[in-house]
């Protein structure tokens, strides 16, 4: 079974005049999507009582819902998400739930991934999961984002924050936009050379994304394979399918290609809301086969 822990979100997207609201975050995203594929995941995550319209869409889909922790001392977290013809995207917090605490945290399965949105999970916690569970993957998205006073998200990465997560995470993904940094590459061959046995993903949008892994190298271009609909949760389902391969022994090279296919055909639904299937899935990643770099 893959654990999700983070906060679930209720997501408001604007795109021109056309505005949507749904369920985000990893729980979400995860579940809806990878549930399609046969995969077991537990979300574990804290909302707030307007989250409960949603907890239903998980339950109709055979999700369980026991661990989420509906808290009344807060409302859930929300974005609101407005992207823009370049396929860029601004970030603004609404609300947020509480962080989580170690009671959240109870009975572990053995491979668990660690998403937050909004700085909800500290080092320490972090290190409790790593201490309780098999297998560790993290999008490190938030635990960097900071808020201005108007809430509008930007990042802070710094190496030593790099290092500390990857320390206890057998999979790290990080975004190119989350690190807005000029030297990223550096930065990812350098962690690369300290933790050559962890797998470290950069995703680079529609340019697709890279793995270090074993001092192996594998990039692949994800850009015109499919006609992209709404990008919303595909580093989520990438960070959590390529969790649930390699903690399967999996073979790295196909679980980078298999995990971003499926990145891949979850953009071409709205939201958490596409289908997909794994005959998609594998025409997919016969092309992104073809597309791979090794160096």
């Amino acid at each position: 079974m893959l654990g999700i822990v983070g906060h679930a979100a209720i997501d408001i997207i604007k795109r021109g005049a056309v505005l949507r609201k749904s369920p985000g975050g990893a729980p979400t995203y995860c579940s809806f999507y990878l549930r399609q594929l046969g995969v077991d995941l537990l979300p574990i995550s804290v909302v707030g009582r307007d989250f409960s319209e949603y907890i239903m869409e998980y339950a109709r889909r055979n999700i369980p819902v026991d661990r989420i922790c509906v808290s009344d001392g807060c409302g859930t977290t929300s974005y609101e998400i407005t992207y823009y013809n370049d396929s860029s995207r601004k970030l603004r917090l609404l609300s947020r739930c509480r962080d989580f605490v170690l009671d959240d945290l109870r009975n572990l399965p053995g491979v668990v991934v660690v998403n937050p949105i909004a700085r909800e999970v500290s080092l320490e916690v972090l290190e409790y999961i790593r201490s309780n569970t098999e297998f560790v993957g993290v999008d490190i998205q938030g635990f960097i984002r900071v808020f201005n006073k108007d809430n509008y998200v930007s990042t802070a990465a710094n190496t030593d924050a790099l290092t500390k997560i990857i320390k206890v995470s057998d999979v790290i993904k990080m975004s190119i936009d989350d690190l807005q940094m000029p030297d990223v590459n550096i930065l990812v061959n350098s962690l690369a050379r300290q933790f050559p046995s962890k797998a470290i993903i950069l995703s680079m949008g529609a340019r697709g994304s890279l793995m270090l892994h074993n001092g192996h190298k594998f990039q692949v271009s994800t850009d015109s394979v499919v006609h992209v609909r709404d990008p919303t949760g595909a580093g989520d389902v990438l960070t959590c399918m390529i969790t649930h391969m390699l903690s399967s022994g999996e073979d790295p090279l196909w679980s980078f290609i298999y995990s971003n296919a499926t990145a891949v055909a979850k953009t071409m639904g709205d939201g958490p809301y596409g289908t997909i299937s794994r005959a998609q899935i594998n025409e997919i990643a016969d092309v992104l086969a073809s597309r791979i770099i090794k160096s």
